[in-house]
């Protein structure tokens, strides 16, 4: 192509940029939505049990050495009460034990979830009241989730900090072994905090697997709030106490 050819093309480009720039105009300043910016929540999923995404770690029952020698009372009804030895050991009765069908220290298994709704708080966002009276020592629900590793357990952390999350519901059970219930579990996760808490978190062995149970320390009455000291087992960030 001519040299002469070329410039004039280049010439009339240069031309129709400006002219399309005056009719632009000068940039102005925006900011974009927040519905474009922040990513859409994720569905809660509620489960019954944990869902393991890590190595399901079980100890054999005939390893835990501990079984029971209850017996039946005349008069009672159940057997394995409050002088059980699994049950001060904080283990459910195994097949080992041979206290049979009327073993009362199997609080995962044979002990309903108890009443509860999900409620709105005026301080704490969501949270849970009882519907039932609950009596001091009652089992009051499971605390279930994922079960994942520590390495899963700092990759999600570094992930909702990115995405501007400031609530994590994360439980450590054993070493190397995590229950997350961001984005699945079931009502005890909107428990709340208090520093004069009504149930506590115990850790039972169900079975030679670890879990965690939520018990009553005092008599509930029905609408009360459940709470629970989240004290160190809980990795919860920017936690303020309305105590």
């Amino acid at each position: 192509m001519p040299a002469a050819k070329k410039n004039s093309d280049n010439s009339r480009i240069g031309h129709a940029f400006n002219k399309l720039l005056k009719q632009i105009g000068n940039p102005v300043e925006f900011e974009l939505p927040d519905w474009f910016i922040k990513p859409k929540a994720i569905p809660y999923v509620f489960i019954k049990r944990n869902i393991y995404l890590t190595k399901r770690i079980k100890r054999r029952l005939e390893d835990d050495g501990i079984f029971c020698s209850c017996t039946a009372s005349p008069g009672s009804s159940g057997v394995c009460d409050r002088d059980c030895h699994c049950g001060m050991l904080l283990s459910s009765c195994s097949s080992g034990c041979k206290c049979g069908n009327s073993c009362l220290n199997k609080p995962f298994q044979n002990r309903p979830v108890k009443k509860m709704k999900l409620v709105q708080t005026e301080k704490c966002g969501a949270g849970i009241v009882a519907d039932e009276d609950i009596k001091r020592g009652e089992f009051v629900i499971e605390y279930v989730g994922e079960v994942i590793d520590d390495q899963t357990c700092e990759e999600r952390l570094w992930k909702m900090k990115h995405l501007g999350e400031t609530n994590f519901y994360l439980c450590e059970i054993n070493r190397d072994m995590v229950i997350d219930a961001t984005y699945k579990g079931n009502k005890s996760r909107y428990i709340n905090h208090s520093c004069c808490p009504n149930t506590e978190m115990q850790k039972w062995i169900i079975d030679g697997e670890t879990r965690i149970g939520i018990f009553a320390t005092r008599d509930i009455k029905k609408g009360e709030n459940l709470t629970y000291d989240y004290q160190y087992e809980f990795l919860h960030d920017s936690l303020i106490a309305y105590c």
